[in-house]
């Protein structure tokens, strides 16, 4: 019996912490700025394409919204499931800065590697700037 319920324990939660910083000094954060810093699996799309609201949310393994930032930097902590990370894939973090009409102010335009061996498990440090304006738009 003791085996038994060894295996029904929970999952074991673990947490990712770092800051998110301002490219440029010049981002100001106000009132009404939501703060999204999302973790994904990376492995099998072409991430570098990938759009913040347009991540399939079976790639998300965790998602964190931070209100009430003030100013850069901002410090996170994201949690995921130990479980659900497989040494063989690959992992990335990203953050977007919303405004109060749900537009994207301020991102990372990327994911920043994480979890995965040659990658950092703490200490993330995530950088954010203006939004990219794509040229076709």
């Amino acid at each position: 019996p003791g085996a038994l319920q060894r295996q029904a324990s929970e999952m074991v939660r673990r947490s990712l912490c770092g800051v998110i910083e301002s490219s440029n000094g010049r981002c100001l954060l106000e009132v009404g700025d939501a703060v999204i810093v999302t973790l994904c699996d990376t492995t099998l799309w072409e991430w570098t394409r990938m759009d913040f609201p347009h991540i399939p949310q079976r790639h998300v393994i965790s998602s964190i919204r931070l209100d009430d930032c003030d100013y850069f930097p901002i410090p996170f902590t994201i949690y995921y499931n130990y479980e659900e990370i497989d040494a063989t894939l690959c992992y990335g973090i990203r953050c977007d800065i919303l405004d109060k009409t749900k537009e994207i102010k301020y991102s990372s335009e990327r994911f920043v590697p994480v979890l995965t061996d040659g990658y950092p498990k703490t200490n993330i440090n995530i950088i954010v700037g203006p939004r990219n304006i794509p040229l076709n738009s």
